[in-house]
């Protein structure tokens, strides 16, 4: 009971310091449209690389973490990172943009497939849950710090630094813990390693790829891309407000996720999510009013969360040990197409249509976690072992 108390003190700390910073740099992109530093020219790509970035890494880290286990992966993508902080920090914004890129391909593309599997792998029955739910809440502590030092900071040099001070501590602190992390256990004792997962039953990869898709696209166009292409002055509150409402959404998953079915749960926040978008479609329209637009910019934020941090939970409880990693990779990679094709396809939009776009997504999401309600299964409190021997 000790060395289990003491593992998930180690994989808490050092995983959510690692999600901290994938949400701090994911974020990064959206916010320096605004800085001169950076040319006009090169909106859409600060808005396109992040995703473009974590995809890749998702593919070649994921395959690394099935093939080899997941501890290296948790040791190589620290050092990538530091590459890329020694990019960011030169004064070529084209280089400093491909900075940008690698704290991407490592921390958040590497990385999170290998974190979520081993999450999956080592937290109790009781714990697996509402740890994912709190742990993965960090990506968006990382998002409203990134927001935060642009609000208050108006010189691109001290945001600069600022931003590099806050990666190294980060990142050298998760180093150190995540050294003393053991490899999987449950990874070691699977006997095959990175089987393909196309003969996997469509109940479940279905749902998931649908949930997928829809929370990839309901968090990316709100959170990185109305603002740039809308609201420019608000652009740092919206990203601000509406992490702020991701937070406090991710507590209350926490809270409750381990309470009611992961079927009924996963329903609940779909329904608000669509609910709220089609909310703030009217509100928008009906009344040009910030407080009232920002209040439910940050109220849509708390069911973003809701259906992000399920995802995941779902993602490392229905993907068998054999190709979690690689599976939690293909199973996201269509919803970071979408939105990389979503960030060039809405440029032209206007504000009404763009909104509408994003309500079809959550519609999608509605669609997925319905499937899910009528033929799937709660996997609340199951043993990793009794979900890889489960058929549906």
């Amino acid at each position: 009971m000790e060395d289990y108390s003491k593992l998930r003190a180690y994989t808490f700390v050092s995983t959510s310091i690692s999600i901290f910073l994938y949400g701090f740099s994911v974020t990064l992109g959206s916010l320096l449209t605004q800085i001169s530093f950076y040319p006009k020219s090169m909106e859409l790509y600060l808005l396109i690389e992040p995703p473009v970035s974590l995809l890749l890494g998702n593919f070649l880290f994921s395959y690394i973490a099935d093939k080899y286990g997941r501890k290296p992966v948790l040791v190589i993508t620290p050092i990538l990172f530091s590459i890329g902080i020694l990019l960011f920090l030169l004064l070529n914004p084209y280089i400093s943009l491909i900075g940008i890129g690698l704290f991407l391909f490592s921390i958040a593309g590497g990385d999170e497939p290998a974190i979520i599997s081993y999450l999956t792998e080592n937290l109790s029955a009781n714990d697996r849950g509402k740890f994912i739910m709190l742990i993965t809440n960090f990506v968006n502590i990382g998002a409203l710090l990134s927001s935060i030092i642009f609000i208050f900071f108006e010189n691109y040099t001290i945001i600069k630094l600022t931003i590099t001070f806050i990666l190294i501590l980060s990142l050298t602190s998760s180093y150190f813990f995540r050294k003393k992390l053991p490899e999987s256990k449950v990874w070691v004792l699977s006997n095959s390693k990175n089987i393909s997962f196309i003969n996997e039953n469509h109940k479940r990869i279905l749902p998931l790829i649908l949930i997928s898709i829809s929370t990839i696209l309901t968090y990316g166009l709100i959170s990185w891309v109305i603002g740039p292409y809308y609201y420019p002055n608000l652009t740092y509150y919206i990203v601000f407000l509406f992490n702020l409402g991701n937070i406090a959404g991710g507590l209350l998953g926490y809270f409750i996720i381990s309470k009611i079915k992961r079927t009924s749960f996963t329903l609940f926040g779909f329904f608000g999510g669509s609910l709220t978008s089609l909310i703030l479609l009217l509100i928008v329209h009906s009344f040009n009013n910030y407080i009232l637009f920002l209040s439910l910019i940050l109220t849509n934020g708390i069911f973003t969360q809701l259906t992000w941090g399920t995802r995941l939970v779902l993602e490392g409880e229905l993907l068998r040990t054999k190709y979690r990693a690689t599976g939690i990779s293909v199973v996201r990679a269509s919803g970071w197409i979408i939105y990389i094709f979503s960030a060039i396809f809405t440029y032209s939009f206007s504000i009404a249509f763009f909104q509408i776009y994003d309500i079809l997504f959550w519609i999608i999401g509605l669609l997925g976690s319905a499937l899910w309600y009528t033929y799937g299964f709660d996997t609340n409190n199951l043993q990793i072992i009794k979900l890889d021997e489960i058929n549906l």
